[in-house]
């Protein structure tokens, strides 16, 4: 989770504000403290733009090989944020269809 952050340039704040939680949250989710929750990650999967499964890479370098695109800006707003998860979900449907294509 805190190499995506990372990647995409985001401090704990703009994450958990997308997310509805607090930045102490992130940090315990970030450092093992607590187990994230399924729907978070699917969350965040969609912001990140990459499948759920890439969050249970071995090491962030193997996790970043799922990433699709990436880019920075300052000073997000929540909003802003929901429209780049609504953008990435829509990638991962293409790339899945691609996939997909791809097996006959």
């Amino acid at each position: 989770m805190k190499s995506f952050r990372e990647k995409f340039g985001y401090v704990q704040e703009t994450v958990g504000s997308y997310l509805g939680i607090s930045r102490e949250l992130v940090s315990m989710y970030e450092t093992g403290e607590r187990e994230v929750p399924v729907e978070v990650i699917e969350k965040l999967s969609e912001l990140f733009c990459v499948d759920p499964s890439a969050f249970f890479a071995d090491t962030p370098e193997e996790a970043m090989t799922h990433v699709a695109f990436a880019f920075r800006k300052e000073d997000m707003e929540e909003s802003d944020l929901q429209e780049i998860a609504k953008f990435g979900k829509i990638v991962l449907n293409y790339i899945k269809i691609k996939q997909l294509d791809g097996k006959r």
